[in-house]
């Protein structure tokens, strides 16, 4: 039987760790929310970001002109190199964040919504800023209110971007009526469908169509910031969900006020309830486990924490234990994690072995640094993240890290220390049986308990 401090450390956490006890329960996750808040590791800020893709812009066209030179075009290369080399420098902040964190629950629930508010920078003013956005929008909500998280998700540049909102205006406003253009329906779509109401709940294409009216306005500046503009905005009088919306002078208040309300519907609930269940406990999450992480949502007004003691209160999240899939940088977390590979060396590496030996390998196992699949993002299925192809690429990126830090422990000692009492007697033995430890360690690591939560 898998214990309370293994299923803690294991599900909701970052993963077992040689240094860091795993939580004893569920009071102790809990706690751990407030204490792990600010990121050990930030990624660089939103603006400094914006200043180097600026950069790299003015040189780009500076090289591309008749009577550039070679250094010229010398500038730009490092530009673009300095731009690599910071959002490298990201990637092993994220991973770092769950690997050195004491329990890594708030960084598991970063990622949780930074997926449920799937975006990513499109074309190059925007490239490489994913990271940047969830600093900005998702992290400073975690143990917020989900209404803050959603305002600052759906109005941040590079939600504006991904879901073509710049590219929505009102048919009736006075850009709309002197160019002819008309309202683009995707972020309104997918604010209800994904972000808020769920594909199952009872809206309609009327409020969809609606919806995306009343967000035209919403637009990305020159600096690449948010911006309303209300040229663009159309001007009548709509209805979303039974409630109207939409004075001209106060239009953006009108927004802000429709996704308030999407986020305290009882349908936004309900979808948020399964998606944390599902994420965290089982692909099909028992429904009583469901209802009373809504309740808690519903009677808080939608105060995360509330949500989160819910989940971690009810029976149904402690049973069946290793039943989802680790994510490829879940994975690779929880290997440094428990090989107590230095920190110091692992953040220093240059951003050619970043690129070798964390991006590649996290793009050939599905889940690509920066990038989102679509605006659903991954999905939470444990069979999602297996594929041949991507254990394929599990394995060859386990055996790589083994071969670079060969001074590990004892297989025999080494199971317990990253699987404990969740390790299975088959594993326990062929650990026991390994040639060498080189071999040993990277079995275990390779093995379906390991690539289990």
């Amino acid at each position: 039987m898998v214990s309370v401090p293994t299923i803690a450390a294991i599900r909701f956490g970052a993963g077992l760790s040689p240094n860091t006890p795993a939580p004893a329960n569920a009071d102790m996750l809990y706690n751990s929310l407030q204490a792990e808040a600010r990121p050990a590791f930030p990624p660089q800020p939103w603006a400094e970001r914006l200043s180097l893709l600026q950069n790299r812009a003015t040189l780009l066209r500076t090289s591309r002109e008749e009577t550039a030179t070679p250094a010229d075009r010398s500038a730009f290369e490092g530009a673009h190199q300095a731009l690599r080399d910071a959002s490298f420098t990201d990637l092993r902040h994220a991973i770092a964040e769950l690997a050195y964190a004491d329990c890594g629950f708030h960084e598991r629930l970063t990622r949780f919504w930074a997926n449920h508010f799937a975006a990513m920078g499109m074309g190059g003013a925007l490239m490489r800023t994913r990271s940047a956005f969830i600093h900005d929008a998702i992290r400073p909500h975690v143990t917020g209110r989900f209404s803050d998280m959603l305002r600052a998700a759906v109005l941040h540049p590079v939600m504006l971007v991904y879901l073509d909102q710049f590219r929505s205006v009102g048919p009736n406003s006075a850009v709309g009526r002197r160019q002819g253009r008309g309202v683009n329906e995707n972020l309104a779509r997918e604010v209800l469908e994904l972000h808020t109401l769920g594909a199952s709940a009872s809206y309609t294409q009327a409020d969809v169509s609606q919806f995306a009216l009343l967000l035209t306005g919403l637009r990305v500046g020159p600096q690449n910031e948010f911006m309303f503009d209300s040229r663009i905005a159309e001007p009548s009088i709509l209805e979303v969900l039974g409630t109207r919306y939409g004075a001209r002078v106060t239009r953006l208040e009108h927004i802000i006020k429709a996704l308030d309300d999407l986020a305290r519907h009882p349908d936004t609930a309900t979808h948020i309830a399964r998606k944390l269940a599902r994420h965290f406990v089982a692909d099909a999450p028992d429904p009583q486990l469901v209802a009373h992480i809504a309740a808690a949502f519903s009677q808080s007004g939608g105060d995360l924490m509330t949500c989160y003691r819910a989940l971690l209160e009810h029976p149904a999240a402690w049973e069946n234990p290793m039943a989802k899939t680790r994510a490829p940088v879940e994975l690779m977390a929880a290997a440094i994690r428990a090989l107590n590979i230095p920190r110091d060396g692992f953040l220093a590496l240059p951003s050619r072995r970043t690129r070798l030996e964390l991006a590649d390998p996290l793009q050939q196992m599905g889940e690509a640094f920066e990038a989102v699949p679509n605006a659903a993002g991954h999905d939470d299925a444990a069979a999602y993240w297996v594929t041949p192809q991507t254990l394929a690429a599990r394995i060859g990126w386990v055996t790589a890290l083994v071969q670079r830090w060969p001074d590990g422990p004892d297989p025999r000692a080494f199971v317990d220390l990253a699987l404990g009492d969740a390790a299975p007697d088959a594993l326990r033995r062929a650990a026991r049986g390994a040639e060498t430890r080189i071999q040993g360690i990277g079995l275990i690591l390779a093995s379906p308990a390991f690539n289990r939560r």
